[in-house]
């Protein structure tokens, strides 16, 4: 009971830090949108509800293993596992209260990834694209070049923002990879429907260019009325049609894969099917890490402990990545691409605890005897130098 409490008020600190982390780089990508919206502290607060189980993801594996890591090197330095092993507490006499605590983290994650996130995720884009809607009006800015909306550029002499009516308007379009066209008229009229996912520049008395890539072909249309429509996906640089992956629940794309009609989409939807249970599987892996890693260092030696757990979830995150681009292009299948990080993890926590349970020396250890003695036998080489000279 008492190895319990000790991991869970580290544990808790370890994520409230990493998701304010986390929260304050969601903001400084959001930072476009909130600030060209009229966006208030409600729209903000909720923005931030939303996207916290998302962050949570990321978070939680990563807060898990310091938490733990953290716990242990505390009682580590007090003396306190010495304690224990003189009262006769193996060091498996731990696995208890930390799988306890590590299950609790592990199921909470899976009904995150699972239940919540798709949710949570469909939310967040329907409210991003409602803010975006407002900040519309906010972005028709005379004189300047604006790029804010992908690969889209746009310019207006002049606008009269009570009516929305623009004057000498030019645009290059830049959404096609092959050509690249551009727009030029006299007039506009922005339309903003509210019952509809997209908004609608009607220009008047223009010209559009079209050129391809390699400036071989070129076509100039003129024209007296031309509706230009964007849609919010492409407003906000989202992807087009149907539901988004991250809106999918584990049923639905476990459906992708059953009905994928070819090879490319099955291997696609199987990624990501395994995916959603290998991230959230992390915790219990990555935290069983903790108390054999937390042994290895004092109360002086805290922030090494802590920046070798940060180390090691990001070559797991960097090993996950690479997985799936390797699954992607067919060089591994589906199952090792995304797995292959838990496997090594399960490997490396069987070795550690075994070894500790056994109070073996680890080879670090033994290489770093020869290496203080040569560094011993050096030092006293330069002292007896200097003291002929």
């Amino acid at each position: 009971m008492y190895a319990l409490r000790e991991q869970c008020l580290p544990v808790l600190i370890c994520l409230a830090g990493v998701c304010f982390v986390l929260v304050t780089g969601q903001l400084l990508q959001l930072m476009r949108i909130l600030f060209a919206s009229a966006c208030s502290l409600k729209d903000l607060a909720e923005i931030l509800m939303l996207a916290m189980p998302r962050l949570l993801l990321y978070a939680t594996p990563m807060s898990i293993l310091l938490g733990v890591m953290l716990a242990f090197v505390r009682l580590n330095g007090d003396n306190e596992l010495i304690a224990f092993r003189a009262a006769g507490v193996s060091f498996l006499g731990f696995l208890p209260p930390v799988l306890a605590v590590l299950i609790v983290a592990t199921i909470l994650a899976f009904i995150n990834a699972i239940c919540v996130i798709p949710i949570t995720n469909h939310a967040f884009e329907t409210k991003l694209r409602s803010l975006g809607r407002t900040s519309i009006p906010a972005l028709l800015k005379e004189g300047v070049f604006i790029s804010t909306i992908p690969k889209l550029v746009f310019f207006f002499r002049s606008v009269d923002r009570t009516d929305y009516s623009i004057k000498g308007v030019f645009v290059q379009d830049q959404r096609q990879p092959k050509e690249k066209v551009t727009i030029v008229a006299e007039s506009a009229q922005l339309v903003i429907p509210h019952d509809s996912n997209s908004i609608t520049f009607r220009l008047a008395n223009g010209v559009i260019t079209r050129a391809a890539q390699n400036m071989l072909d070129a076509q100039a249309v003129s024209f007296k009325n031309y509706d230009f429509i964007l849609s919010m996906d492409e407003i906000m640089g989202a992807e087009k049609g149907g539901r988004k992956r991250s809106e999918m629940n584990l049923t639905e794309i476990y459906d992708k894969v059953k009905t994928a009609t070819d090879s490319r989409a099955f291997v696609w939807w199987s990624l990501e099917l395994h995916q959603r249970i290998a991230f959230p599987s992390a915790c219990l892996l990555l935290g069983l890490l903790g108390p054999p890693l937390g042994s290895l260092f004092r109360q002086r030696s805290r922030m090494t402990g802590v920046t070798l757990g940060i180390g090691i979830f990001l070559v797991y995150y960097i090993m996950l990545s690479a997985g799936r681009g390797l699954g992607e292009n067919n060089v591994l299948p589906p199952f090792f691409a995304v797995w292959t990080p838990n496997l090594l993890s399960f490997l490396l926590v069987i070795y550690l605890w075994t070894k500790l349970h056994k109070e073996t020396p680890f080879y670090i250890t033994l290489l770093g005897r020869p290496l203080a003695r040569l560094r011993r036998a050096v030092l006293g080489a330069r002292v007896h130098g200097a003291a002929v000279e």
